[in-house]
């Protein structure tokens, strides 16, 4: 087989190797008078794209499907190939063309219907302003797979997501909840996949204030996939809000620890350790997530981190840092609140006043906010 061959060569090196065996056969071919051999068919081709799609290499799959699809031009099988080679690769409107080439082809060609909405899904959360009507349009499509197949855990699964995304808890836990019976018995999905099962049941069931029932479906996540930090994550989160701080704190330093670039588990693991009384390792752990891209849409985390400051004798820092909470849009009665308290516990200069008008603000930003009031003296 070409893909058993292609696993112990590098990528360059098989492209290197197939250009020399192409130019030496067409050198002896020309000495010898003989017609070119018929091309590669489509369906060798399809099956190599499959395997560098299985293994990541996007852009290559692309190609064989490609190549595939200048044999046979109305291969579905080929278009939805290209779909998620391109799709995996953030080309989404090049995808969602591939998809639906498809199913000009073949209307109930199930993958390319599941696919579709998988990418008008994605596409939204690329930017949402954009695309605002692709939940729409992936309900729909997902939808029209459901007629195809509804008892797959997939589609279920995706019209779960979809739900959720559009505000129908309700409709979502229902549909999520099926996803997982169904992907229960079903030998052909992974472990790592039915994990991402339970976490996104049991997103739904946190959001709706589940908090038992989604701590059963993460820590199910994390059974199943333990090297998962979103599950790990998420697990710590519910942890947190149920009060078990051992527990939060173990499961989000997994999370931590499996996926150091995330700002979710690094900031929540920060806040975790403060608001449980460890102040002293809460202060590196809100330092790091500062610091880490995306942090200027948390503002809260600049917040706990002045207040962690305040509470180790940091004043100076805590100014600092209480400024850009309190800078960072949308402003927040809390952020300005903190400002005032780092400004008054250092004491300087113009200090009384900054304070002050830090908690003026946060009145008028919320006119119910008491401490801020008793700040003042009213």
């Amino acid at each position: 087989m070409i893909r058993s061959s292609l696993k112990s060569i590098s990528r360059a090196g098989y492209v290197a190797a197939a250009l020399l065996v192409l130019t030496t056969a067409s050198t002896v071919m020309a000495q010898q008078g003989e017609e070119a051999p018929a091309p590669l068919d489509a369906a060798r081709l399809i099956e190599d794209g499959a395997f560098y799609l299985a293994n990541g290499d996007c852009a290559f799959a692309q190609y064989f499907f490609q190549e595939a699809l200048r044999e046979e031009p109305q291969n579905a099988t080929a278009l939805v190939g290209k779909g998620r080679a391109l799709a995996c690769q953030g080309a989404y409107a090049g995808a969602i063309e591939a998809f639906q080439a498809a199913l000009a082809v073949d209307a109930n060609h199930f993958e390319a219907l599941i696919h579709l909405a998988i990418t008008y899904q994605n596409q939204y959360q690329s930017d949402p302003r954009t695309y605002s009507g692709r939940l729409a349009d992936a309900l729909d499509t997902i939808q029209r797979a459901e007629r195809v197949k509804a008892d797959d855990a997939r589609v279920q699964n995706t019209k779960g997501i979809v739900l959720y995304q559009l505000g129908d808890l309700a409709q979502a836990r229902t549909t999520l909840e099926n996803a997982v019976a169904l992907a229960a018995g079903d030998s052909g999905l992974a472990n790592p996949e039915k994990s991402t099962l339970h976490v996104n049941l049991g997103r739904v069931y946190r959001d709706l204030e589940e908090l038992e029932l989604a701590q059963q479906a993460f820590r199910r996540a994390v059974v199943l996939d333990p090297s998962s930090a979103t599950a790990h994550n998420n697990l710590g989160n519910v942890a947190f809000r149920l009060g078990d701080c051992a527990t939060a704190e173990y499961e989000l330093a997994q999370a931590v620890n499996l996926d150091p670039n995330s700002l979710s588990a690094a900031s929540q693991l920060g806040i975790s350790l403060f608001e449980c009384g460890d102040v002293e390792a809460a202060v590196p752990r809100l330092e790091a997530a500062t610091k880490m891209p995306g942090a200027a849409f948390v503002p809260p985390l600049f917040t706990y981190l002045a207040r962690a400051y305040l509470q180790v004798g940091r004043v100076d820092d805590a100014v600092f840092v209480a400024q850009q909470g309190a800078l960072l849009p949308p402003e927040s009665a809390d952020a300005y609140y903190w400002l005032g308290q780092a400004y008054s516990q250092r004491g300087g200069a113009s200090d009384a006043q900054n304070a002050r008008q830090a908690y003026e603000r946060a009145l008028e930003l919320d006119p119910d906010y008491a401490a801020a009031r008793e700040a003042l003296g009213r």
